[in-house]
């Protein structure tokens, strides 16, 4: 079973208003002795556990670099500072199911005394764009370049955040979809709480302005936020995590499913995986509806069994699912399985066992792909992390401990690629376009005529 870490475990550092006070000493310094146990720790724990270590660094050039990481602990460090050394690894294992967070003290203690930057932003080409502007500032608008921050450059701050960033092979779609959706948190585990930040940005106003901003707490940029873009907040965000809308008389129908983590689904949205899926393609095939798109951007997975039901009601021939592990099944179509067009929109976070899904339907060439490359992997996986806090500094580290071949193809650490790989410009972020959305239906509709 591959559940849902990321968002559980990020998640801690995003909400505020609910830890404990709680006694914590950013500045504190770690001895050399103690960031070495911690360091030893964290490499016992991955060459005893990790399935796919040497996946994409040979167990050679892998035991290098863990040496020269070692090497690199010659004075004290804050929790911070050592966190900052030891992801690195990320940059060798690329892995998506393991991964290191500051320590739950720490993410406490920011949550409910630092201040962050009160941007959300979207990256696009290696550049960073400002999404919704959550500050008093009325200068920069949405859709403006952000050229640097505190006067390092912008493409250096992503160079630096996405070299520590997890990631499943060689794909960059996952950790820019990570970075886009929690930027204030990761910025401030590298470059700190700031209170003040010198943003210089160019927008159809300014050709390279300079401002001074200054940072918020997170409740302020939740109020922001929500006073600003109500309409765009995550509070009025859809109350379903499967939603299903059919136009019977154009024969399409779209389903959006958030999340195939059952727990999610029953506690946070009170719907059955199970029940509701079965009710929709009943309805699919009573309405007679020819053409379905599935829309699983931004679902990072959850249990295979939700993933395995789905196919069962999309897949038109049998096919071996996870033949060389413990949950290998042989995926039988039911009989009220669908049979029309299907067309599927994917992005960076479809990840998981939504990329797994992906990838079968792939391999069968079932479906029509529209987004980018899945954030997943489509030939490899591991998962099954067991969660571990390092014994000094309290960073929380998972490790996978299984791992899963999805098909027999060679790996070249990439997702699912799309058919039709759509180009998303900020004027399309900012204004909620669905150009990936709208190109499946573009191309529905034109069949049709």
């Amino acid at each position: 079973m591959i559940k849902l870490i990321f968002s559980v475990s990020i998640m801690a550092f995003s909400l505020t208003g609910i830890c404990q006070k709680i006694i914590y000493n950013p500045n504190q310094l770690y001895s050399v002795n103690e960031l070495q146990d911690d360091f030893k720790f964290l490499r016992t724990n991955l060459e005893k556990n990790h399935p796919n270590l040497h996946l994409y660094t040979s167990k050679e050039k892998l035991s290098f670099f863990l040496d020269s990481l070692y090497k690199c602990i010659t004075r004290p460090l804050s929790e911070m500072d050592f966190y900052n050394l030891i992801t690195l690894i990320n940059s060798k294992l690329k892995e998506g199911h393991t991964m290191l967070l500051p320590s739950e003290e720490a993410g406490n203690y920011f949550n409910e005394n630092a201040r962050f930057f009160p941007f959300y932003i979207k990256i696009l080409n290696n550049r960073l764009y400002v999404n919704m502007n959550c500050s008093t500032d009325t200068l920069i608008s949405e859709g403006s370049e952000i050229l640097n921050i505190n006067k390092i450059p912008s493409k250096d701050i992503l160079d630096y955040l996405l070299t520590r960033q997890i990631r499943d092979g060689n794909n960059q779609t996952y950790p820019i979809w990570i970075m886009t959706n929690y930027f204030k948190e990761y910025f401030s585990f590298s470059f700190g709480h700031p209170d003040k930040f010198h943003i210089t940005f160019k927008s159809k106003e300014y050709e390279n302005k300079t401002v001074t901003i200054d940072a918020l707490s997170k409740d302020s940029i939740r109020f922001y936020r929500k006073l600003k873009y109500n309409e765009r907040d995550s509070i009025s965000s859809p109350k379903q995590g499967i939603i299903f809308e059919t136009n019977k008389q154009s024969g399409i129908a779209l389903l959006s499913i958030k999340s195939f983590d059952p727990d999610i689904l029953n506690s946070v949205y009170h719907q059955s995986f199970d029940n509701t899926i079965k009710e929709i393609f009943d309805n699919l095939n009573k309405g007679n509806i020819q053409n379905l798109i599935l829309d699983l951007r931004d679902n990072q997975g959850g249990d295979f069994e939700t993933g395995k039901l789905l196919l069962s009601y999309l897949l038109l021939r049998p096919i071996k699912y996870l033949p060389k592990s413990n949950n290998k099944e042989i995926i039988i179509p039911k009989p009220n399985s669908y049979k029309g067009n299907l067309y599927v929109l994917i992005n960076g976070g479809s990840f998981s066992s939504t990329a797994i899904l992906c990838s079968y339907l792939e391999a069968t060439k079932r479906g029509f792909f529209i987004g980018e490359e899945t954030g997943g992997n489509k030939i490899i996986i591991s998962g099954d992390p067991i969660d571990t806090i390092l014994p000094n500094t309290k960073i929380l580290f998972s490790v996978s401990t299984t791992g899963y071949v999805i098909r027999k193809n060679r790996n070249k650490g990439r997702g699912v690629i799309p058919n039709y790989y759509t180009n998303i410009s900020i004027d399309n972020v900012i204004t909620d376009s669905d150009i990936p959305k709208q190109i499946a239906l573009d191309i529905i509709l034109k069949q049709l005529k």
